[in-house]
């Protein structure tokens, strides 16, 4: 039976190391920014709220409508750019089929984007010099830090090509010299998934669909971070069947209460270092 690694074990630390740091700062702030509604950005932006009000940080938030024009939102992104009361942007996803990740993100002044998705900042990670890393893969990080699992070495399965979360992830834990396989949607619809799946040491998936990793795919003794948030007969949950696969797993996160909610401590970390190198 699995450890469950819960983001309540070091949260309260992780928070009041934020505290200690901001007591020394200006007020900042932090502006969020959505275009149209959806459920999993509307968790996280709650989260991202609660978070600032008890750390003493200004949020604005900003959901503009779902319809609006290219060029009227990348217009409001340069305000934000502009605006110097404003320490960092985060374009909170998924956006609009109009848009893509590329014209949204490339808009936000690197200096402001504490989530390292700017090409500029990407670049830097690819040399492995980043500015700034995304706030969920440093809660990935941190979890596989709690398990205690050595990387050298080790299988590692990514669900997601994500940008944000597939990409830089596999770029860091490369480096580590983990043997490193992204799967995506082409893996999953051609049966392959499940063969990777079962042959991985860590399994970490962030695909936002519930439940589409089975249980009984999981490695005898794996590290599973799972990332993925939707709903499923009426409850949160992952991409992981989590009662099946914790009976195989040696650590495994829950949804919600696990990468979830160490992302958002991750983000105002960003937040702080994009006024001390750039303020």
């Amino acid at each position: 039976m699995a450890k469950i690694l819960e983001a309540k074990e070091i949260y309260d630390i992780l928070k009041e190391r934020l505290k200690t740091r901001l007591k020394s700062l200006p007020a900042l702030t932090l502006a969020s920014l959505s275009i149209g509604k959806n459920y999993s950005s509307q968790v996280y932006r709650a989260s991202q709220k609660k978070l600032a009000e008890s750390l003493g940080v200004k949020y604005l938030s900003l959901e503009l409508p779902q319809d609006i024009s290219i060029k009227a939102a990348l217009a409001k992104i340069k305000s934000l750019n502009n605006n110097k009361k404003i320490t960092g942007i985060v374009a909170n996803k998924p956006f609009p089929s109009t848009f893509t990740e590329e014209i949204v993100f490339s808009a936000i002044d690197y200096k402001k984007d504490i989530e390292g998705m700017n090409p500029y900042n990407l670049g830097l990670l690819f040399i492995g010099e980043p500015l700034f890393i995304s706030p969920t893969v440093l809660s990935i990080l941190e979890f596989i830090k709690m398990s205690g699992i050595e990387l050298y070495g080790r299988q590692v399965t990514i669900v997601g090509f994500s940008t944000l979360i597939g990409k830089p992830l596999a770029l860091i834990l490369g480096r580590k010299l983990a043997t490193v396989t992204i799967t995506h949607i082409g893996t999953y619809e051609s049966g392959k998934l499940p063969f990777y799946i079962k042959n991985s040491d860590i399994v970490v998936s962030a695909v936002g669909k519930p439940h589409i990793i089975k249980g009984d795919w999981i490695k005898k003794g794996a590290v599973v971070i799972d990332v993925g948030i939707g709903q499923f007969n009426g409850k949160v949950v992952g991409d992981i069947e989590f009662e099946k696969a914790k009976r195989k797993a040696a650590f495994i996160t829950p949804v919600p209460g696990g990468v979830g909610k160490l992302t958002s401590l991750f983000l105002f970390r960003n937040l702080i270092d994009a006024y001390k190198k750039y303020a």
